[in-house]
């Protein structure tokens, strides 16, 4: 089941991280965008917003009635979902890598590493680096399903204000860290334990989120007009403050609910039928952009050798149509289809017989 305005939220996160990725490539510095300056902390969002629709989908299961075949359940529903593009986008990335495409190559595509990636443990801090660069927060949110069960039982017991502190806690280690690529939050290097932490803090906060969704002074505080209109306020405002990274995090779970929430600003703005395809597609778009971005930008750069100068937006369009064109076959094709054969194999193995049951007459 998917809510609407999530979703759309969803999309508008994926566009920024890509409208944010744009100008890192040299050859398109020029289009560097002001408002998306910060739109890593949209990795951050991804965070929160995961912990809450996890919990949405997977509480009463896993969280309010544990045991092994709910959680092993849980865990094969997450791995169908986020696992079968990660391996292809990662084999595409390490074809890429081994015929020396970009001309220069930061990762060693190393038997440990290799394993690593496809295991989806490559960011967990042990110095083993993502292949796919973007592919280090799915890493670190497989940790996070791991430890849904103790997140979810801790975030609903009478201890959640001492995990409220701790997510806060643990979100101010990252941003005084000064470990920050582009800004206090973005903290990504591989040899570091604090990208895990980073997410780990996110998801979290999204679980408390999702306990607090329906409580009648979490509802009057922001279910109402201008509720929406107000939160984006503060979030802009905070944006404008340098290094204040920690604050847009925390304004993040406000954010979620009033999309939660459904009002009617909520739906023209992230429900409409743009920000809902965008949000469909977002994994896909998070994933796969950074390559298309290079490959466009080295189309450009031969055009320029060859005389064509003056025409560069028109490659940073045909950039954006061919992420959108990729992103939306990679969905049908990569996410649907492995989702479904993920969940058909698991289906077959439930099915099967034991071998005391296949050798009754």
């Amino acid at each position: 089941m998917r809510i609407a305005p999530l979703t759309g939220l969803r999309g508008v996160a994926a566009v920024s991280v890509l409208l944010y990725h744009i100008p890192h490539q040299p050859a398109f510095a020029a289009f560097a965008i002001p408002l998306f300056s910060r739109a890593y902390l949209a990795v951050d969002l991804f965070f929160v917003l995961s912990g809450f629709v996890i919990s949405f989908g997977y509480h009463d299961r896993v969280v309010k009635h544990p045991g092994s075949r709910s959680y092993a359940d849980f865990l094969i529903n997450r791995m169908a979902r986020v696992w079968p593009l990660h391996m292809v986008v990662t084999l595409v990335f390490a074809a890429r890598i081994l015929l020396n495409l970009s001309g220069t190559q930061s990762i060693e595509l190393t038997p440990v590493n290799a394993a690593a990636n496809l295991a989806m443990v490559q960011s967990w801090g042990w110095g083993t680096q993502p292949i796919a660069g973007n592919s280090w927060s799915v890493s670190t949110e497989l940790a996070a399903y791991l430890l849904y069960p103790l997140i979810g039982l801790l975030a609903f017991s009478r201890w959640a204000w001492v995990q409220a502190a701790g997510c806060a806690g643990l979100l101010l280690l990252v941003a005084s860290s000064g470990l920050g690529a582009s800004g206090p939050m973005d903290v990504i290097d591989p040899g570091s334990i604090l990208p895990l932490l980073r997410c780990l803090a996110g998801f979290s906060l999204g679980v408390l989120t999702y306990r607090c969704a329906d409580s009648p002074w979490c509802r009057r505080m922001l279910d109402r007009p201008g509720g929406f209109a107000i939160i984006c306020g503060l979030i802009a405002a905070a944006l404008l403050l340098p290094g204040a990274d920690l604050l847009v995090v925390l304004l993040m779970p406000a954010l979620v609910l009033c999309c939660y929430y459904d009002g009617p600003a909520v739906r023209a703005i992230m429900a409409n039928p743009v920000s809902f395809h965008l949000g469909v597609i977002s994994y896909s778009i998070y994933l796969w952009h950074p390559l298309v971005r290079d490959v466009a930008a080295r189309a450009m750069t031969a055009a320029h050798r060859h005389g064509l100068n003056g025409m560069d937006w028109l490659f940073v369009a045909g950039m954006l149509a061919a992420t959108w064109l990729l992103c939306w076959a990679s969905y049908l094709l990569v996410e649907v289809r492995g989702h479904q054969l993920i969940k058909w194999l698991q289906s077959g193995r439930a099915r099967r017989p034991s071998p005391l049951e296949a050798a009754a007459p």
